[in-house]
């Protein structure tokens, strides 16, 4: 399980950073193609498209790797066992926000299916998912953190790798 979940990990990374590029070249393919009085209006839909699935899923690869932005200005002078509980609380919090986004992203996601690109024939719901799907990704990366939390609090200094 845990060497399937691994590779899930470096294929959602390399998806990531696939999209990514390919949206920064479309986006590149589009100004110079304007450039040349030849607009590529498709250019920009697919390039919106990609930048929705690239920072949903984005955030769960530096959710994974703990590269969230934090504010620690006030709990870092905070003894080790409070600064652990409220980094336990937070994720837990997170959790609670991620399941909501999960409901209200398929809601969203079913009201946009009749809504298209101007461009393209493809349904504004390929964006409007990359909210929920990378919400349930991010509740699998939440729920080992707050494990990892769990054991930390309990004392159990032998660290376990997540999934």
């Amino acid at each position: 399980m845990k060497t399937l979940y691994r590779a899930f990990c470096r294929a959602e990374e390399g998806l990531s950073c696939a999209m990514f590029f390919a949206m920064v070249v479309l986006v590149l393919c589009s100004a110079l193609a304007r450039l040349l009085n030849h607009p590529l209006a498709w250019s920009i839909d697919i390039a919106q498209l990609l930048l929705a699935w690239t920072c949903f899923l984005g955030a769960d690869v530096a959710f994974r790797d703990n590269k969230l932005i934090g504010l620690d200005l006030f709990t870092r002078n905070f003894p080790g066992k409070v600064q652990k509980t409220l980094t336990l609380l937070i994720r837990i919090i997170m959790l609670i926000a991620l399941l909501i986004f999960i409901y209200y992203g398929i809601r969203l996601s079913i009201e946009s299916r009749k809504r298209f690109f101007q461009t393209l024939p493809i349904s504004y719901s390929f964006v409007t998912l990359s909210l929920p799907v990378s919400s349930a990704l991010m509740c699998i990366t939440a729920l080992t953190k707050i494990r990892e939390s769990v054991l930390s609090l309990s004392g159990n200094t032998q660290k376990e790798e997540a999934l």
